[in-house]
Order: C-alpha cells, then structure tokens, then sequence
C-alpha cells in the first residue's frame, strides 16, 4: 500500500514482546516479509528489561489503558531515533492494524514525537476499510506467523 508512494524501509522494534521465543518466531516472519517484498529493513535492539521498566506499575491495566500508551511511546520513540539517526523524514506505523490497538492513541503519540523530533509521522490507520481482515489474509497468504495475542507479556495472561 506504501510502495506506491513511499521508499520504504521497514523498522522492528518490538522490545514488548514476551517471552523471548514468540519475539523470535514474530521476527522470523518479519525477515520473511522482507524477503517475500523485497524491503529494506533494520531490526532494533530486543530489550525487554527496558520495556518492563517503562510499563512498571501499569501491568494491570486493561487492553488500550495507560500501559498500552506507554508501550506505543517506548516503541515508536525507538523508531523516531532510529529514523533521526539516519535522516528519515517520514515514519508511520503497523501497530494501527490491530483491532485492540487505539489508533488515536497512536496518532497522538506519534504527534508528539514528530514534534520533538522534526520527523512527520504517515497517519494511516490501517484497520479500516476491512483492513485487518485483508492484512490476516495477506499473512495467510505468505506463511506468515499470525500472533494471538498483542506481544507483551500482561496481555497474553489476560487470554489474547
């Protein structure tokens, strides 16, 4: 869909990700999608210590709460340095897929960031337009790896 428009350069940043064999088995599939699409990519650094000490404290909140702002705000950070360091002028994200993400929360972050950092941010919100259900057969399609739950490990205890 970006292709189109846009040189992409594809970013994984999932430091969220628990245990350390689903972020294995999730990078995996990324690699895959690279090669399937023929996409540059970078992986980031897996530190999920890191992550936990954003989110201490906010392990019991709900789905789309305070944990999962602090969760977007530590990922796309990461990528907004990313980007800085490498003079990218345009990021946006794939996190606006998922049905149990926020897409205004994400925007909102994003918005932030762009303004600290000079770098502006795609709004796409890509759950619309049965985006999801086309991404799920998409993925079906490539052998893809489709997840059950968001990543981290408070919401697959909680039966996503």
């Amino acid at each position: 869909m970006l292709c189109k428009d846009y040189d992409i350069l594809a970013f994984f940043s999932n430091s969220n990700i628990a245990p350390e064999q689903e972020y294995k088995v999730r990078l995996e599939s990324f690699y895959l999608l690279c090669g399937q699409r023929s996409l540059e990519y970078h992986v980031d650094e897996y530190d999920n210590a890191g992550w936990l000490d954003c989110v201490k404290g906010l392990e019991d909140e709900p789905e789309r709460g305070a944990r999962c702002a602090k969760c977007i705000y530590y990922r796309l950070k990461r990528s907004y340095d990313f980007a800085k360091k490498n003079n990218i002028m345009y990021i946006t994200s794939t996190l606006t897929v998922a049905p149990y993400k926020d897409s205004p929360m994400i925007f909102e972050v994003a918005d932030s960031l762009s303004g600290e950092y000079g770098i502006e941010y795609v709004r796409y919100n890509f759950k619309k337009n049965d985006g999801f259900k086309k991404t799920m057969e998409q993925a079906k399609k490539s052998n893809l790896y489709l997840q059950k739950y968001c990543g981290c490990i408070f919401s697959s205890n909680k039966g996503r």
